[in-house]
């Protein structure tokens, strides 16, 4: 191999290296301007979210605050549910923090119904 070769192939091979370093530069400060939208986001949405349990009673479902386990409302349904909760809490949006497994997944089923229905805010 000559002298020009491998000034060729060291020439290339700097090239290529410079190229992957310029490319993680670039992604590195396209990934930070994302995450930096997203806290935005996040900070602007999060006053208005609400994490709530709902547990059955009798067949009849009852909403409290996860944080602090006070009675928001109560209804038959999630129909009914949502309606309360955006009456008592215009503003807000409720999301379901916790409860029985089995019972959420009814719920979340009952919610997809209703914003399939046009029944969303």
């Amino acid at each position: 191999m000559s002298e020009y070769d491998i000034s060729f192939f060291s020439g290339v091979l700097t090239g290529v290296i410079l190229s992957f370093i310029l490319l993680y530069l670039y992604i590195r400060n396209l990934i930070r301007k994302v995450m930096s939208e997203l806290d935005r986001h996040i900070d602007q949405v999060k006053d208005k979210l609400m994490p709530v349990f709902i547990e059955r009673v009798n067949g009849q479902l009852y909403c409290y605050g996860e944080t602090d386990k006070q009675f928001i409302c109560q209804g038959v349904n999630m129909a009914e549910i949502k309606r309360a909760f955006e009456t008592r809490y215009p503003d807000m949006t409720a999301y379901l923090a916790s409860g029985e497994k089995e019972l959420i997944e009814e719920l979340r089923n009952q919610l997809k119904e209703l914003n399939e229905a046009g029944i969303s805010k």
